[in-house]
């Protein structure tokens, strides 16, 4: 059985052909703000339409830029896309330095060269290049240099600016990527191939980070900074990062503070990594469950007993509906403060911890602190014997997914952590997942609560989330670190019903239904599958009431998080901070409204406005 479920995991992840949900193949952005065909580039050829990039996963990429080449702007919006090396090359080297870059190159399969002229050492390292790699040529050069070069015959795509602006090699990076289309048009003839008129069409696919909209709604956006300083002159955290996109232009992008309410600490950037709490449930156990139910391996409307029988067997758990559990209206517990066991006088006992990584110990909790590798089974046992409550009501409860941590690794003999990164691999996003210290410099994760009931030490790089960290740092309910950036493209790729970069990672028809209230009517429950949904009648809650509409979705996070993505404005917003830090006593962050303050400028901005009621 584990043979087959590999070799159907091979076929999702690996194949070129892999299932195809034919009328949304290609999602089509919407239209309510202006499509930015940009006429300052002209993609001349485009080699079985290369262009726009597709399938990350599959491509190991470098970009070249050559001569006096100005680079940083493009390989800044290049890294926006994928993880990418960058090479910079001297044309005035000798023929021994060309041919060991050629070697350097000839290890990845795809170069995205920027050149700002064509001389003949160009044109010939360029197509011996492309004997080895596919070859994208971004050239913003006099237009006469293309009619005496060989190259063009040699390279997959070639992408004309029609200047050396940092704007223009931007826009070029992202119309690579599918961050923007492109109908531009040449208005000189080049050559009897090229002539006046002669230009391809390439779509939209991605996500915009450079984009007029973005510089035309600036003005609307001053009250945010108002906001912001506001509450972290009154401590309701010491920072944070913002982002919003509408339509797939990303038009804020901002960070504030610092990493701690110390002045001399790190400055937070937008590249700065944040614990996402229980964000956690919708960006990564809901999309690898929405993905596996796409591929007719999962069905939410089960029970846990399908797929996890010899933990639940003969406990009230057996028989529970996975869809009740991800609505939170299974009975469940609310919370369980596992780490409370584990304590001795106040602190972590030497008969479950050891200061050391060793065979016995392998969790990492935090600094000089590993939990017992047993423990975890302690943890799902008292889970699976915990109380249900008869009466079907929704109440929060993390306890369900838990389980998820589970059920995954029995479906496609990968971890949790393992086949998220699979997905954001196909995104192209590399500034998210669990365990965050064995990926990033320390200095990038946020820190977040000086932790005196547990931990003892100040947390930062390790989950925040006492029973997530007793459970190695990956868990379905908390674990998952982002920048907003990351965050944001997995938030659009929902908003897009599944699809992002022309890749289809979830079936439409499957993220409508887990975005979907199924019980609003019945029951009451606001909430999707493991979506949160927003409030009914406009109760309090997590999202802006009037300003996002009943189809929209998220999730908050303990730490101090908020997603939202709405379908009819479309508008994603990402809300990062730290208000645990130092302690997660503190609810200013929420008493303030700052969160849905944000998203209220955010949509009045946009010229959105809507009353949530009952649908």
């Amino acid at each position: 059985m584990n043979i087959i479920k590999t070799i159907i995991l091979i076929i999702i992840f690996l194949s070129i052909d892999k299932i195809n949900f034919a009328n949304n193949r290609n999602f089509n952005f919407q239209n309510s703000i202006a499509i930015e065909e940009t006429t300052d580039l002209i993609v001349l050829k485009n080699k079985n339409e290369l262009i726009p990039l597709k399938k990350l996963n599959l491509l190991k990429i470098a970009s070249l830029s050559l001569g006096n080449s100005e680079h940083k702007s493009f390989e800044s919006s290049l890294n926006n896309y994928a993880k990418i090396t960058h090479y910079h090359f001297n044309t005035f080297s000798s023929k021994k330095v060309i041919n060991a870059m050629i070697e350097e190159l000839n290890q990845y399969n795809l170069v995205l060269v920027n050149a700002d002229s064509i001389d003949m050492k160009i044109d010939a390292m360029i197509s011996l290049l492309a004997d080895e790699n596919n070859i994208v040529f971004h050239f913003f050069g006099d237009k006469k240099q293309l009619e005496s070069t060989n190259l063009i015959t040699k390279i997959n795509a070639l992408i004309l600016g029609s200047g050396k602006t940092n704007d223009i090699k931007s826009s070029a990076a992202e119309l690579t990527f599918g961050g923007i289309p492109c109908n531009g048009k040449l208005k000189e003839k080049i050559n009897n191939e090229y002539d006046i008129g002669y230009g391809l069409k390439t779509i939209k696919t991605r996500l915009s980070f450079h984009n007029s909209f973005s510089r035309s709604i600036k003005p609307r956006l001053l009250k945010i900074d108002s906001i912001i300083n506001e509450a972290i002159e009154a401590k309701a955290f010491p920072g944070c990062q913002i982002l919003a996109a509408k339509d797939g232009y990303v038009f804020l992008n901002k960070s504030y503070g610092n990493h701690t309410y110390d002045s001399l600490s790190k400055k937070v950037t937008n590249d700065d990594i944040y614990d996402l709490a229980s964000i956690t449930k919708i960006a990564s156990s809901s999309a690898i469950l929405m993905n596996l139910q796409s591929n007719g391996l999962f069905n939410v409307d089960s029970t846990l007993g399908t797929y996890i029988p010899e933990l639940v067997d003969s406990t009230n758990f057996e028989n529970l509906n996975l869809k009740q559990i991800f609505t939170h209206q299974a009975g469940l517990v609310s919370w369980i403060p596992f780490h409370l066991k584990t304590l001795e006088n106040g602190k972590p006992s030497s008969n479950l911890y050891s200061k050391i990584k060793t065979p016995t110990h392998q969790n990492r909790v935090a600094n000089d602190l590993y939990i017992l590798n047993s423990y975890r089974d302690t943890i799902l046992n008292r889970i699976v014997n915990s109380k249900i409550k008869p009466i079907k009501r929704y109440k929060y409860s993390d306890l369900g997914f838990y389980l998820v941590n589970e059920i995954i690794p029995t479906i496609t003999n990968k971890s949790q952590q393992d086949y998220s990164q699979l997905l954001y691999d196909r995104l192209g996003i590399y500034n998210i997942g669990y365990n965050p210290r064995e990926k990033w410099e320390l200095n990038r994760l946020v820190p977040t609560e000086n932790d005196m009931r547990f931990r003892h030490q100040l947390i930062q790089g390790d989950v925040h989330d006492q029973g997530a960290a007793l459970m190695g740092g990956v868990s379905g309910h908390a674990g998952l670190f982002s920048t907003a950036q990351d965050l944001a493209v997995v938030m659009q790729m929902f908003l897009n019903k599944g699809i992002y970069g022309e890749d289809t990672l979830i079936d439409p028809n499957v993220m409508d239904y887990y975005a979907t209230a199924p019980f609003v009517k019945s029951n009451r429950n606001r909430r999707g599958i493991t979506f949160d949904k927003p409030v009914i009648n406009g109760a309090g809650g997590p999202t802006c009431f009037g300003c996002a509409s009943n189809k929209s979705f998220g999730h908050s996070g303990f730490t101090g998080n908020l997603t939202w993505a709405d379908p009819e404005s479309g508008i994603v917003y990402v809300f990062l901070s730290n208000r645990v830090y130092p302690d997660a006593e503190n609810r200013k962050l929420i008493t303030m409204n700052i969160r849905t303050n944000v998203q209220k400028v955010i949509t009045d901005a946009c010229g959105f406005s809507t009353l949530t009621t009952i649908e």
